[in-house]
């Protein structure tokens, strides 16, 4: 489950995707059906003493993929690396926040109307360099470009999934029908002051994880937990359809990839 979420979040030198059929298991564990409805403005939130597991994560599905914006903040453990993710993101595909990853560093990105613009960190520029096959020009471009701007990378292949980072919205409402997931109900729980209902689902290869249904207002999952395994990792959703505070870095602030490339080859 987190696995394949993480190949949509997750950012450059990504190697945990596990290609084409792991991404497309992300928006079957996150839930959500492409292109579905928003509910009305005044529905009632999801009755979890008539409905059955599986209608429950259908109406969540429902409510997630007639989202125009949403947050989502938390880790997830790939191949025994955490990531972090602290991020907002429109239908549209634009965003602001970051995604980092313990040892290779933190990106703060922003991405509008398809631009996208990451500040990494110094350990990222590390990474970035060792991958490179050029480790000592790491130092370099962390001091050369620090608290900087890099855009126009994103169609280089050691940063494609950066811009890709931003269609959260994209990831959690892709729903192709074959996942195969098992869907059990739990109980009342309560997410950071939010009223919710557990699902337990479990996948193909019965490994367990845990949904949470808003059960106040429209039904949106507000969080997705797997504390079990060797991949732990917790999604926690919020501000919903919140307008995003998107701005752009000054000029003077932004240079572009080309330059990071030149750097990585004479450094």
């Amino acid at each position: 489950m987190y696995a394949s979420i993480a190949c949509v979040l997750l950012f450059a030198g990504a190697t945990a995707c596990g290609g084409d059929k792991a991404a497309d298991k992300a928006g079957d564990k996150a839930g959500g059906t492409a292109g579905a409805a928003a509910p009305p403005a005044k529905a009632e939130s999801v009755d979890v003493e008539k409905l059955g597991a599986e209608e429950i994560v259908k109406q969540a599905q429902t409510a997630m993929g007639g989202l125009d914006s949403v947050k989502v903040n938390g880790t997830l453990t790939i191949e025994g690396g955490k990531l972090t993710f602290d991020l907002a993101a429109s239908k549209a595909g634009d965003c602001t926040g970051s995604v980092g990853t313990a040892g290779e560093g933190k990106v703060e990105l922003v991405r509008i109307g398809g631009q996208t613009w990451i500040k990494p960190d110094a350990a990222f520029w590390n990474t970035v360099a060792a991958k490179e096959g050029n480790a000592k020009s790491g130092a370099v471009l962390a001091e050369l470009f620090k608290g900087r701007y890099i855009t126009n990378g994103q169609d280089d292949p050691s940063l494609k999934e950066m811009a890709e980072v931003c269609d959260l919205i994209g990831a959690i409402s892709k729903d192709d029908g074959t996942s195969g997931d098992k869907y059990t109900k739990g109980g009342a729980a309560d997410v950071d002051g939010t009223k919710a209902f557990s699902i337990t689902a479990t996948d193909s290869d019965g490994e367990n994880s845990t949904l949470y249904v808003a059960t106040q207002g429209k039904p949106y999952l507000v969080r997705m937990e797997q504390t079990a395994g060797a991949e732990p990792g917790q999604l926690t959703f919020s501000d919903f359809d919140k307008p995003l505070d998107l701005k752009a870095p000054p000029a003077d602030n932004v240079i572009d990839f080309s330059a990071v490339k030149q750097k990585l080859r004479t450094a």
